[in-house]
This record gives C-alpha cells, sequence and structure tokens, in this order.
C-alpha cells in the first residue's frame, strides 16, 4: 500500500463515520437507549397531546392561518387574513418577530424561511409537562408580537 502513496497518495480509511468500531459501538449504545426508553413510544404519546395542544391554544385565533404536524414536529401558520390565507407583508417579520419573543421567554422554536410560520421540533424524551410548558411560552409570545402588531396599526 505505501507504494502506491507516492503517485496516488494516501489511501484515507478508518474514519469513525465509515464503519469504525467505536462508531459502530456508539450507534449501537444509541439504538439500545432508543428501544430501552422506548422513544418512539414517547413521541407517538407525547407527540400526540402536544399536537392537540397546539390545536387547542391556536386554531382559533384569527391570525393563524394552520396549525399542522405531527408527532413532536409541530408548525404554526401566521396570516394577515385567515380566510383567504392573505399572509402578512413580509417587512413585517411576523414569524421572525414570534420567534425573538418565544427565545426572550427561554423557548427554541425556529421562524421559518417561507413564510410567518413558527416551528416545533421538541426532543423525543419531553414530557407532556414538557410541552406544556412549551405551548405556554409560545402562547405568550404569539400574544405579546399579536399586541404589538395591533399597536403598529394592523388588523388581525
Amino acid at each position: 500500500m505505501n507504494d502506491g502513496a507516492d503517485r496516488v497518495g494516501a489511501f484515507s480509511h478508518g474514519y469513525t463515520y465509515s464503519g469504525h468500531p467505536i462508531g459502530a459501538a456508539a450507534a449501537n449504545a444509541v439504538l439500545d437507549i432508543v428501544e430501552k426508553e422506548d422513544l418512539p413510544g414517547n413521541a407517538r404519546d407525547v407527540g400526540a397531546f402536544f399536537q392537540a395542544q397546539l390545536r387547542d391554544k391556536f386554531s382559533q385565533l384569527p391570525f393563524v392561518g394552520e396549525v399542522r404536524g405531527v408527532g413532536l414536529m409541530g408548525a404554526i401558520e401566521f396570516v394577515a387574513d385567515r380566510h383567504n390565507r392573505k399572509r402578512f407583508d413580509p417587512a413585517l417579520k411576523v414569524g421572525a418577530r414570534i420567534s425573538k419573543a418565544s427565545r426572550d421567554r427561554g423557548l427554541i422554536a425556529r421562524d421559518m424561511p417561507h413564510g410567518d410560520i413558527l416551528g416545533f421540533a421538541p426532543p423525543l424524551v419531553a414530557t407532556k409537562a414538557e410541552v406544556e410548558e412549551i405551548v405556554a411560552i409560545a402562547e405568550s409570545a404569539v400574544r405579546f408580537v399579536a399586541d404589538e402588531l395591533v399597536r403598529e396599526g394592523q388588523k388581525i
């Protein structure tokens, strides 16, 4: 093998992401934890609770166009006109403002790049109590930005 190195360069192998025994052992340990702690079952059960909480708290707000998601992934889309699905003026940066207001309250929720959408992806180990806290913080952030928009003269 060293004979060819002068012609073609070093032969690279043995990286941790290419079947290296240490990488494989770490992956197996993760799979053992996923199975032992039934993380898919938790995502299913707590995820259903999460989806219900999001719909309960946000779907009736006049500036929410849609609440969507599956399991522990969710999103709330904010619109200027719910019935016509008319978006807010992009200059208002509604999604980014709600995301920032969420962070200011201790919750990381992403503003999505293709609209005024707040996205959630709690960990697979999230509990119902943590979901309640996530939704409460998001609700506080949404109401805060809604009040700001009204003060700015926006109809919501």
